[in-house]
């Protein structure tokens, strides 16, 4: 979940109330709530018996007659282990949480039903082919045959948070997948963020914050940020959304003589897992994978003849406009060619524990007007001005959801391209072999052409009423970036630049910074042939590109002030680079890294210091190579002496060993990583709430930081400063010669019941760098199987 639904769901007032529920002896009573995954159920809405076989896993195998049987089947499945996240997820993109948790929930509730998110899910029901409406009313039966047919208590968070579970419609599944395109999407919080800073530092120190990719001219933001100049509120942190890796190799490349292609998705670390694995079954294909429950189909995977991967490409699909108010007329707004009349209607929020809210919802030409209340951006404009949001995925015509159900069944490269034109948000690097031996990469997605006069260069809020802000039209599809079959057999993102310098539109000036994807690169180049064992050691490979070039730049700084300071200076200079779990190095590079940024920028950022209080990779090694003046920032304003870098430097690396020795004792050689950095799994809603959080989320120590490809990433500013809240939910390895070799794991485990064994039992897979296999072969999924349950067709009234 993003922060703005985690800082919703604080629920307070009743939490010791419901401890005293499980430990009064719900645990076992709630033990009833764990689904049977055998015997056979007769359900209305499937054409023929399917069966669903488990394994010690309990990844289901769903084994159909047709294809919409299989979607049945899945979303049966589903609604088994992930009943509570499906229908939590549900009521936030409904705009519905308070009714669950109360008054906490109402910023995200008026939030969500601003931007109008399920209303358009609804609209975009109609704008589907008729056989994708067949597929997502097919699984909406099988989710709700499950909640006919099912016996005994709900999972406990439907009692502790007063809730129950509503029939699941086609319109639930796509406002599932408009949470990912709203996760995936953070170009609005990164206008509204400069915009702030205004308020705090010069124009040029904002350019400098946010520096251009690696060998990309400057990025110059224009005069009109001075409105902005009074906000002197504290900032926010931007949500993560740009982190993943995939990358195939062509059979030439590989030791089967076909493709193969890994992929591992990085988004926040929850428990249940985002990903949900499955195989489903149906005559002519077995496709397997990772589904994304409460959306029809597998999301990544592969089928019988090809596989695919994705990363968040980022581009730039979010535009905030500055609104002015017609003078003398609230309800008017100033346009190009003079006023405009808000669009406008009111919503009733239901609260629980409170009184109901009514909500007034205004739309400009150019979307939906953020509300006030929203803490993003209460007190970033004077009296007089709104602010508007214009993006991509706001329309009703959003086919998304139909190009990654057809996606999954293509037959080769060619098919595959034409499945994703209808890919409209969020754009997504997309990596892709078949069986024919092709590897390809493709960006799909709706991306907006600006004019050549627009000098906010999508970067900071734009003038609503000056004509050169307005978007030209979408980029053509056909000239998206792609690349088939190139000659050096090997395909590679990272959420990195991927357009060839002459390439004639703008995607984003945001791309993130390219250290992981150098690595990748680096070691598929290194092998002539690669295995699932080499690709294996690729995914989960711990060495810190930014560290390599960090590293000695921090070392420059010598000589060292005490003893201590000598001796972790001389262990990082014979450092490998590697962050190791089982070495106190990496712990030391990291804790001297946040005590130097909190020293370069605290003083000049004042009270949005710890919203910026994280990685930035690219600023500080500008600032410590002086590339352009940005030395500067080591000079602290609030003293009157003027400090250099390699003073600051020095000071941060005896605030760091300060920090650690009182926390990890006083012998720097019994340090270890693993022991601030945990992967940790939190529950939705209970990770915020004390002692319930104990019970409902896990954590587990693990290898990697925040520019691995193995990657475990952290903010500075957290409570945990190390502790890794963001990564890889899903990794697979996918072999095109045999597909029954590929393997796969996520996080948690399959079950989202807190009292089920498979709640957690991928967890010591995942930390350990195993893998499971998903055989489509029928002997070998008998043979594996550990439970078989038949749906059989009966009537809607059958028990």
């Amino acid at each position: 979940m993003s922060k703005w639904t985690t800082r919703a769901a604080k629920v307070t007032g009743y939490s010791v109330a419901v401890v005293a529920l499980l430990i009064a002896g719900a645990v076992t009573w709630y033990r009833a709530s764990l689904p049977s995954y055998d015997g056979a159920v007769a359900v209305g809405g499937i054409s023929a018996p399917l069966q669903i076989y488990r394994d010690k896993h309990a990844i289901p195998h769903v084994i159909a007659r047709s294809y919409t049987d299989a979607l049945f089947g899945l979303g049966y499945a589903e609604a088994q282990d992930r009943l509570w996240q499906m229908m939590f997820l549900r009521r936030v993109m409904q705009g519905r949480l308070a009714e669950s948790i109360g008054p906490q929930g109402v910023q995200t509730d008026e939030f969500i039903r601003t931007l109008g998110l399920y209303h358009l899910a609804e609209q975009s029901v109609r704008h589907l082919r008729p056989d994708t409406r067949r597929s997502l009313e097919a699984y909406a039966a099988g989710i709700n045959a499950y909640l006919k047919h099912r016996k005994g208590p709900l999972p406990i968070e439907f009692a502790l948070l007063n809730v129950s579970p509503e029939p699941w419609r086609p319109a639930d599944s796509i406002a599932t997948f408009k949470y990912m395109q709203l996760s995936l999407s953070e170009n609005m919080y990164e206008e509204i963020e400069r915009a702030r800073l205004a308020g705090h530092i010069s124009r040029r120190q904002i350019e400098e914050l946010y520096p251009p990719y690696p060998g990309d001219a400057d990025n110059p933001l224009p005069g009109y940020i001075s409105l902005f100049a009074k906000a002197k509120t504290a900032g926010f942190e931007v949500p993560e959304t740009t982190a993943s890796n995939n990358w195939v190799v062509s059979g030439s490349r590989s030791v089967t003589g076909a493709p193969l292609l890994a992929n591992d998705p990085h988004l926040p670390l929850t428990i249940p897992s985002i990903w949900y694995l499955a195989h489903i079954s149906y005559p002519g294909q077995d496709v397997v994978g990772a589904a994304l429950p409460g959306v029809p189909g597998i999301m990544l995977g592969q089928n019988r003849r090809t596989a695919w991967g994705a990363t968040n490409a980022g581009p730039d699909t979010q535009d905030i406009y500055i609104e002015k108010l017609s003078p003398g007329d609230p309800g008017s707004y100033l346009t190009p060619t003079g006023t405009a009349r808000f669009q406008s209607h009111s919503e009733t929020i239901k609260v629980r524990f409170g009184s109901p809210r009514i909500i007034t919802i205004r739309s400009t030409r150019h979307g939906p007007v953020l509300p006030s209340s929203w803490p993003r951006t209460n007190g970033l404009l004077p009296a007089g001005y709104v602010l508007a949001l214009a993006w991509t995925a706001l329309v009703p015509d959003d086919t998304t959801i139909q190009a990654n159900m057809d996606i999954s069944a293509v037959k080769d490269s060619d098919e595959t391209a034409s499945a994703v034109r209808d890919f409209i948000s969020p754009m997504q690097n997309l990596v892709h072999a078949d069986a024919d031996g092709h590897i390809g990469l493709m960006l799909a997605s709706r991306v907006p052409i600006r004019d050549e006069q627009n000098d906010s260069l999508g970067l900071v809020p734009e003038e609503g009423w000056e004509s050169r802000y307005d978007w030209r039209g979408y980029i053509p599809v056909d000239q998206l970036p792609s690349m088939v079959d190139p000659a050096t057999g090997q395909i590679a993102t990272a959420n990195n630049k991927t357009v060839p310098e002459n390439y004639p539109y703008t995607l984003t000036r945001e791309w993130a910074d390219p250290f992981r994807f150098s690595r990748i690169s680096e070691l598929l180049s290194a092998t002539p042939k690669h295995s699932i064992e080499s690709f294996k050691a690729i995914q989960l490979d711990i060495h810190d590109r930014y560290a390599e070039e960090l590293v000695p730049l921090l070392l420059k700084a010598a000589p060292w002030p005490t003893p201590k300071a000598r001796s972790a200076a001389s262990m990082l200079s014979h450092w490998d680079f590697n962050m190791d779990a089982n070495r106190p190095e990496p712990l030391i590079y990291e804790a001297w890294q946040r005590a130097l940024v909190r020293r370069l920028i605290s003083d000049e950022l004042g009270s949005s210091f710890r919203a910026h209080w994280t990685h930035n990779a690219v600023f500080t090694l500008r600032i410590l190579r002086n590339t352009e003046g940005e030395g500067r920032w080591c000079d602290d304003i609030r003293t009157v002496a003027v400090e250099t870098c390699a003073t600051e430097i020095r000071l941060a690396l005896v605030d760091a060993l300060t920090e650690l020795g009182n926390d990890y004792g006083s012998d720097m050689a019994r340090w270890r990583w693993g022991r601030a950095h945990h992967a940790i799994f939190a529950h939705q809603p209970f990770d915020q709430i004390p002692l319930l959080k104990d019970i409902f989320d896990r954590e587990v120590e693990t290898s990697g930081g925040a520019f691995t490809i193995r990657r475990g990433d952290f903010r500075y500013s957290d409570e945990r400063p190390y502790a890794a809240t963001h990564g890889s939910g899903y990794r697979a390895i996918y072999d095109l010669a045999h597909p029954d070799n590929s393997i796969f794991v996520i996080t948690t485990g399959e079950s989202g019941n807190v009292f089920s064994h498979y709640y957690t039992d991928m967890i010591a897979l995942w930390a350990g760098g195993e893998y499971v296999r998903i055989p489509t072969d029928r002997g070998e999924i008998n043979k594996a199987s550990k439970y078989l349950l038949t749906l059989y067709p009966g009537s809607e009234s059958d028990p």
